[in-house]
């Protein structure tokens, strides 16, 4: 999968596991109301919509919040170097990537509205600027553009895998609409979490570069939605609340907790050989697609 004119990709780099056929990229085209348009008549979902709680909510809305910028430059990065790839798997996985992509902005910048109309409006000026800075790395750095892409891709795919955790069932306590949010962004970030992944090393992009731009990508989305996290828990004058942080410490760092676990699968990525579907999806992913395609039917068919 290498081009031409660019060096081949490090000689102890993984193959996809030949015996683990991929499942295929699914662009959907979800409608789901979250209430925040004029012309909606469904009512605005509720202010702290994950069971209650202000913290749980504003860590996943402030994921969330990122999404709208934070995805139109994965697809930039990836798209970058669309024309150079020879393999025409990967070039229509591409293609996939992209649509799916370009939906999460759309539906997460439905919720950034929603929070915005909720009073959170710092975040509409905080998202400008990221726009404008992504793009200019898209722009000037497009090597590491890529690399900060598939290192994002697998943090979001250990993510998504805690979001689908059938035994932990964390979307069990969420607001209707925005469990079946949820679980469909997550069924696609597993989905395509070798794309970008694949087009780095394809590129014949270094282990150490990536090796770097995973720990960059993780102290920024660590610190930025920490950030907009304590912005809306301030907005909400529940900052200094110690039960809720009491709650929200044992919701992430509890035994069983959303981020526990995921140290193993984390560290993976910084192995030479490393290949994102040695981390085998495939079961979660045939279970969870006929549940969130029904969720998906049942939140259009309400509009």
């Amino acid at each position: 999968m290498s081009h031409a004119g660019s060096p081949a990709p490090d000689s102890g780099a993984a193959q996809p596991p030949a015996a683990n056929p991929r499942p295929p990229i699914v662009v959907r085209h979800p409608r789901i109301d979250l209430g925040n348009r004029a012309s909606s008549e469904a009512p605005p979902i509720a202010h702290d919509w994950w069971g209650g709680e202000p913290f749980q909510t504003h860590f996943l809305n402030a994921l969330s919040s990122t999404f709208p910028f934070g995805e139109a430059f994965f697809v930039r990065s990836v798209r970058h170097y669309a024309d150079r790839l020879d393999d025409p798997q990967l070039a229509e996985e591409v293609r996939a990537f992209a649509a799916q992509e370009g939906q999460h902005s759309r539906l997460h910048d439905d919720h950034v509205e929603l929070l915005l109309a909720q009073g959170y409006t710092a975040l509409e000026t905080r998202n400008r600027f990221f726009d404008r800075l992504v793009r200019w790395h898209n722009r000037r750095t497009p090597a590491f553009s890529l690399a900060v892409t598939a290192s994002m891709e697998h943090l979001t795919a250990l993510l998504a895998r805690q979001v689908l955790d059938e035994e932990a069932d964390w979307t069990a306590t969420m607001e209707p609409r925005m469990r079946a949010l949820w679980r469909w962004h997550a069924l696609e970030e597993s989905e395509h979490k070798s794309v970008a992944f694949d087009t780095y090393r394809a590129m014949g992009l270094s282990h150490a570069l990536r090796v770097f731009a995973m720990v960059f990508a993780t102290f920024d989305l660590t610190i930025e939605t920490f950030q907009r996290m304590v912005y809306m828990l301030w907005k909400d004058g529940r900052l200094f609340d110690a039960g809720v942080w009491r709650r929200g410490g044992r919701f992430l760092f509890a035994r069983g907790g959303f981020l526990r676990g995921l140290g193993a699968d984390y560290r993976a990525w910084f192995r030479r050989d490393f290949h994102p579907d040695q981390i085998d999806d495939r079961a979660t992913i045939e279970r969870v697609a006929p549940i969130v395609d029904a969720e998906l039917a049942a939140a259009a068919a309400a509009r």
